[in-house]
């Protein structure tokens, strides 16, 4: 009896350490693959994007990537190497009217993760703010006035952005009524617009006349707005001025 006792006594304490040390050891983040970074890059309607290469900077050394790209299923699987800690990223080139932009994925959790591996999903988003606040996914137009134009309360001034064939991704955009903030129109889907604009001042609403701010051409009460892919101010972005009817 006494020899049972002691058998079960001893099945009891191995049961308690077993079940501790499990807790204690560190397991992959998020249910993946220990000792891997796995996850699905989607594209903005949510199917699966193959061949996009996924990064794994390694924030412990300068310059430290490890590359992996996406099966069919969109799915990837990269090996971390055995000392560091990790940061993922994602990004597409798309060839759009003539022109090649960059376009950063979102990622689903934005932290850093150990060589016990982590799992990190992407999406192709054209809209929304960016991870910590640093910025949105769409793109920016810059709002600037005629050196004679009168009309300094930017934020009275109505634009009207009319979608001309798809967007980057390839689907049907939508009309954009907007209002400048800080001087700025921000967090617009990507795609190419035309753009006509309207201020609200007292006297009612008057028609404005706009153009690239950067060239010479002629104000029009139209204006083709095609983002530029990358600029000294950022990428994806344009520069407007705009002037009134009678200037």
């Amino acid at each position: 009896m006494k020899k049972w006792i002691l058998m079960l006594q001893w099945a009891l304490v191995l049961g308690l350490a077993a079940a501790c040390t499990t807790d204690d050891e560190p397991g992959t983040e998020g249910g993946g693959k220990k000792g891997y970074a796995t996850g699905k890059v989607t594209d903005t309607q949510g199917n699966p994007m193959k061949g996009v290469e996924v990064v794994i900077d390694n924030t412990m050394f300068h310059a430290s990537y490890s590359l992996g790209s996406t099966d069919a299923n969109g799915n990837y699987q990269i090996q971390l190497p055995s000392v560091g800690t990790f940061m993922a990223s994602a990004q597409i080139v798309k060839e759009y009217n003539g022109r090649r932009y960059e376009q950063d994925l979102d990622v689903d959790v934005y932290e850093a993760f150990s060589i016990d591996g982590a799992v990190r999903n992407f999406q192709w988003k054209l809209t929304g703010e960016r991870p910590e606040g640093e910025g949105f996914f769409g793109a920016t137009i810059g709002i600037n006035k005629a050196l004679y134009s009168v009309i300094y309360d930017d934020e009275n001034i109505e634009f009207t952005l009319t979608p001309v064939g798809n967007l980057i991704d390839g689907s049907k955009g939508k009309q954009l009524k907007m209002k400048a903030a800080n001087g700025y129109l921000e967090d617009i889907p990507l795609g190419r617009y035309e753009m006509t604009a309207y201020y609200n001042g007292e006297a009612g609403k008057m028609p404005l006349k706009l153009r690239d701010h950067f060239s010479d051409d002629e104000y029009g009460s139209t204006l083709v707005i095609d983002f530029e892919p990358s600029t000294i101010w950022g990428r994806n972005s344009f520069y407007i001025s705009y002037t009134e009817e009678d200037v």
